[in-house]
C-alpha cells in the first residue's frame, strides 16, 4: 500500500510541476537509481533535483537504446557547494559508466545536472541515461521517512502539509513542499510530547523568504496560534522551523505537523 501511495504522490507532482523532483524513499546501504531520462537530440543537458533520502557516497550512469557522449557530471550538494566531475567519454548501449566518488564521503546531493551529445545512428534513435548512487552509510543520515510534503489538493480551507518526528539531538528540521504548493497562513501541532517553537523560516518558489519568531511552546495534543504569511497566498519551497525540548518530559521524540490554509482568494 505505500509504494502505492508513493507512486501516485510521484505521478500527480508529475502532472503540476514543469520538472518532477527525484524523491528518494529508501537509505538502505547500496546502489539505488536516483532517475532516468531520456535524452533529447535538441538538447544539451538535462537537470535533476534530489529530494527525500539524498545522501550518497557515488555515482554512475547506465545509457539504454542508442550511444551518448558524457561530457560532465555537475552535483550541486544542500550546503551550496558544487563538484564537477569530467567524464568526457562515450557510453555504449546497456553500457555504464565508471563510478565517481563524491567528494567528502556522503553527502546529501540537491541536484544533478548531466552536459551531454548524442551520437547519430542510422535508425535515429534515442537514449536512456540512468543516475545511479551508492549509499555507504558511513555518515548518520535522516530517516527516509522524511519525505518532502506533497500537497495533493487546491480545496480552500487547512490542508497538511507534512510532519516530522523531533529528534532532541537537532535543533531545526525542514520540510520541501511540492505540489499543490500555495498557502496564506500556517500552523504547527505537536504530538506524543511539548515542544518549543522558536521560529519558522519560510522560503518562497519565487526566492525570498520569511522570517517568523514564534518563542511559543507547544503543548501535546496542542497547536501553535496561526502565522500569517506576507503577501497573501503564496507559493511555498520549504519550511524550516527551529525548536528546543520543554524539560520533564516522558516521550524521547515528539510528532510535529504542519498545516496550511488556502484562501483561494486570486481564484476568485
Amino acid at each position: 500500500m505505500k509504494k502505492l501511495t508513493y507512486l501516485f504522490l510521484l505521478a500527480f507532482v508529475g502532472r503540476s510541476m514543469a520538472q518532477t523532483p527525484e524523491v528518494i524513499t529508501n537509505d538502505k546501504t547500496g546502489w539505488h537509481k536516483i532517475s532516468e531520462k531520456s535524452v533529447n537530440f535538441k538538447r544539451d543537458r538535462d537537470e535533476f533535483t534530489v529530494m527525500g533520502a539524498d545522501r550518497f557516497a557515488s555515482l554512475k550512469l547506465f545509457v539504454k537504446g542508442a550511444s551518448v557522449n558524457i561530457y560532465d557530471l555537475e552535483v550541486y550538494f544542500e550546503n551550496d557547494t558544487k563538484q564537477v566531475i569530467e567524464v568526457r567519454s562515450p557510453i555504449k548501449p546497456t553500457g555504464e559508466s565508471k563510478t565517481y566518488d563524491l567528494k567528502g564521503t556522503e553527502r546529501a546531493i540537491k541536484k544533478i545536472i548531466i552536459v551531454y551529445n548524442t551520437n547519430s545512428n542510422a535508425k535515429d534513435e534515442k537514449a536512456t541515461v540512468e543516475i545511479w548512487g551508492r549509499k555507504s552509510n558511513e555518515v548518520p543520515v535522516k530517516s527516509a521517512i522524511e519525505m518532502p510534503g506533497v500537497v495533493l489538493s487546491d480545496k480552500t480551507g487547512w490542508h497538511k502539509i507534512g510532519e516530522r518526528t523531533i529528534n532532541w539531538k537537532l535543533d531545526h528540521d525542514e520540510i520541501m513542499v511540492v505540489g499543490a504548493d500555495r498557502f496564506a497562513s500556517l500552523k504547527f501541532y505537536a504530538a506524543f510530547a511539548s515542544i518549543d517553537l522558536k521560529s519558522i523560516e519560510v522560503f518562497y518558489t519565487s526566492g525570498d523568504n520569511q522570517s517568523i519568531s514564534i518563542n511559543n511552546p507547544i503543548m501535546m495534543g496542542t497547536e501553535s496560534p496561526i502565522v500569517e504569511l506576507n503577501g497573501g497566498e503564496r507559493s511555498i519551497k520549504k519550511i524550516v522551523f527551529v525548536y528546543k525540548t520543554l524539560a520533564d518530559q516522558h516521550s524521547e521524540k515528539a510528532l510535529v505537523e504542519v498545516w496550511g490554509y488556502k484562501t483561494n482568494a486570486d481564484k476568485n
